[in-house]
């Protein structure tokens, strides 16, 4: 029988706590996120009054369901959008009969749908000797649909009156999803995700940005999520600086904007003050196109919440391809996303750039000097899957994304090429996904 003398429990407590070390420092090094599974059927985590199946899958099916009546979508825009992007907006979204409040910089109506004016209501001092609202002035008297070119100075102001004046549109709504025209959002797994908590408990989710020494907030275009109670924190602190109780979105909650870069950051600020700090699940939340991912290890098995900057193309190529999806009730995961872009990789395409950027080389390094010394440098790292060249310069990256195409400047080029004898094998080296990955958060 082994005798355990203190030598031997301490050797083994230290064998122990080294084997957790490097357990710790390889996923770090790996970059592995700790994850719970992403249930199709998610259990609610406070029980509803009905029971209602949720046909996932179909167009709209958390919506037609009646499952999301708790919702409200609330859509910031600038004046300049309403002619442009709002219609095909709302021909998607719209149809889906959701709740949603339209937030601009201007009073307007289009199609029977009322877009708020978010400054309208901010006091007079907010407004003297700013000179952003010169701009605010002069868009006022535009006719509908003219565009200025001004009219992003005015967007930082228009989140923290939002917050106030949706609370007054919407008092017994239990989410809020703040998005932008170009934010799309996969309901099905919009709902998944929501249904794990609760919206009595003050929540702020959102992919985290994290400036310097700063606090870390949520990327606004990536979509931001307030739950209830958050909301009523941040109401609770408006009224220390709101004179007249009964008119909402008055103040800008004590912050100096002009000093500001963005809205989302000084909203993460007011909640935070409030009491309420983001929990971050990005990928899940996501500021890329499925052109501009970088599909790889960290955005593979995960379930995609969110997407950015899509124009009408994105969004019209999106949906045909969801509509062929060969399983559409499950978790969409960017390793299914991966396969909408998979056809257009090929070894080369002229006046495309990829966006490689793992590796950047420049001047007189023998692999800038053509599309050819780019790919022998490629094939020299081990790790490399995909490279582009332009001018003096040779990208290359470990990780795939498809990229867009890319105008010549002059006398410069761009040439993008694919490592296709690596896809499978990077592929292949990929976590196979037996299900889709709820992120936790972070932070």
């Amino acid at each position: 029988m082994v005798r355990l003398t203190p030598a031997r429990l301490l050797c083994a407590a230290s064998l122990l706590s080294t084997f957790f070390f490097l357990t710790f420092v390889t996923n770090l090094l790996h970059r592995r996120r700790g994850f719970d599974p992403f249930f199709e059927q998610p259990l609610p985590a406070r029980p509803r009054p009905y029971s209602t199946e949720v046909h996932y899958g179909e167009e709209c099916s958390p919506f037609k369901a009646g499952v999301m009546d708790d919702v409200t979508v609330v859509v910031k825009m600038g004046a300049g959008e309403e002619a442009t992007q709002l219609p095909a907006y709302l021909a998607r979204m719209g149809r889906c009969q959701q709740d949603l409040l339209l937030f601009s910089d201007r009073k307007a109506e289009y199609d029977g749908w009322e877009i708020m004016d978010a400054l309208g209501h901010l006091r007079p001092e907010y407004k003297y000797a700013n000179p952003d609202f010169d701009v605010y002035e002069r868009m006022q008297s535009a006719t509908a649909g003219e565009r200025s070119r001004e009219g992003w100075r005015l967007d930082k102001y228009k989140l923290l009156p939002m917050t106030e004046l949706t609370w007054r549109e919407r008092p017994n709504k239990n989410w809020f999803i703040f998005v932008e025209l170009d934010t799309y959002v996969n309901w099905d797994n919009m709902y998944r995700f929501l249904e794990h908590f609760d919206p009595d408990t003050p929540y702020f989710f959102g992919s985290p940005v994290w400036p310097r020494k700063k606090t870390v907030f949520g990327h606004g275009g990536s979509g931001i999520v307030l739950s209830r109670a958050a909301l009523n924190k941040i109401m609770s602190r408006g009224r220390m600086f709101a004179e007249n109780h009964h008119t909402p979105g008055t103040h800008l909650f004590g912050e100096d904007m002009t000093k500001e870069c963005c809205g989302d950051e000084v909203l993460a600020k007011v909640l935070k003050k409030s009491g309420v700090s983001i929990r971050g699940y990005w990928p899940m939340f996501n500021g890329e196109t499925p052109s501009t991912v970088r599909y790889g290890g960290e955005q593979w098995c995960e379930a995609i919440l969110t997407l950015h900057r899509m124009d009408s193309d994105d969004y019209a190529s999106l949906e045909r391809w969801e509509s062929a999806r060969r399983h559409p009730s499950k978790p969409l995961t960017f390793a299914e996303l991966f396969t909408s872009i998979e056809p257009s990789l090929r070894e080369r395409i002229d006046d495309w750039t990829n966006l490689s950027d793992n590796v950047i080389r420049k001047g007189n390094h023998v692999s800038t000097k053509s599309f050819e010394a780019c790919h022998a440098a490629c094939m020299k790292d081990g790790k490399c899957i995909q490279y582009e060249h332009f001018g003096d310069t040779c990208r290359l990256s470990h990780i795939i994304r498809l990229g867009h195409r890319q105008t010549p400047e002059g006398n410069i080029r761009w040439a993008s090429g694919w490592m296709m004898n690596r896809m499978q094998a990077f592929k292949d080296a990929q976590t196979q996904c037996s299900g889709a990955h709820f992120v936790h958060a972070n932070p």
